[in-house]
């Protein structure tokens, strides 16, 4: 930053909307942060945990300070909100989700002169806004493809890292989230009731997921209808229902292409295949 006693009206003009100012992505990523964290600066870490003599330990979160008051982190949030939503990142929206960000075009400072035709554009968000999971930055040196501001070419690959993220980390959507659609449920009289069937432990609930984070549909085959809508909701997708039970059949099938939002037809029936266990021996 320049000395404040240097800045004339012009510059501090200037400094209003982000030029004369430096800030490496790192330190950008930690400011935006804070606003999503409602105002605590949390010191960035590379290393989550470690592991020591067969322990998992977690490296402490530390915070560092408080940086604005929550409602200045909440007003700000909306506004944020409002860039994505019909300002100048629009090409960032995801559907089902509220994404708080905003778009750079800063021209490259060379010589101690600001350029008129090389920038970085850059576009830096938290999704989702309201229970804010990521944060993402995405800047590029000297655009020169199809425009050259951050809403037109950051803010697309902004999209593209948090769909992929979001299904790696099982993020549901947050707005408008589509309920079951039940279609058909069989007569409990008609059939005995089930087996009492234990429930699934996390990690093999965590494992009939792993296929989703390559953008594949994961084998929810052997689990009860309830395990199922809880995972189909935690990758994006809307489920149809036949019968009640557990899951006999599904479409897509295991393997296919993921697509964010479609619908999956279960077929339950009540009583678990002896085999089933989610598609795994």
């Amino acid at each position: 930053m320049w000395n404040p006693a240097q800045l004339n009206d012009s510059a501090l003009a200037s400094v209003s909307m982000g030029y004369q100012v430096g800030v490496t992505p790192l330190q950008m990523v930690a400011a935006v942060s804070s606003v999503a964290n409602g105002g605590h600066l949390i010191q960035p870490r590379v290393v989550r945990a470690f592991i020591r003599d067969g322990r998992r330990i977690e490296v402490p979160r530390k915070e560092m300070r408080q940086t604005i008051e929550p409602e200045t982190a909440a007003t700000l949030t909306t506004i944020m909100e409002q860039v994505v939503e019909r300002g100048t990142a629009r090409a960032a929206q995801i559907d089902g989700y509220t994404i708080a960000g905003k778009t750079g075009t800063a021209a490259k400072l060379v010589n101690g002169h600001y350029q008129k035709s090389d920038y970085n554009a850059s576009f830096v968000g938290f999704i989702p806004s309201r229970k804010p999971a990521l944060t993402i930055l995405v800047v590029i040196d000297s655009p020169h493809g199809n425009g050259y501001t951050g809403g037109a070419v950051s803010a697309p690959v902004f999209k593209r890292i948090a769909e992929a993220a979001l299904t790696y980390l099982g993020i549901g959507p947050n707005l408008n989230a589509p309920p079951p659609v039940l279609v058909t449920r069989h007569d409990p009289l008609q059939e005995p009731a089930p087996a009492a069937q234990p429930a699934r432990a996390a990690s093999m609930l965590a494992a009939t997921l792993e296929p989703a984070r390559n953008g594949l549909m994961p084998d929810l085959r052997g689990l009860s209808g309830r395990e199922a809508l809880r995972l189909l909701s935690q990758i994006g997708m809307s489920a149809r229902l036949s019968g009640d039970g557990f899951v006999v059949d599904q479409m897509p099938t295991p393997g296919s292409s993921l697509v964010r939002g479609d619908a999956c037809t279960l077929k339950l029936q009540r009583r678990a295949p002896p085999s089933a266990t989610g598609g795994r021996p």
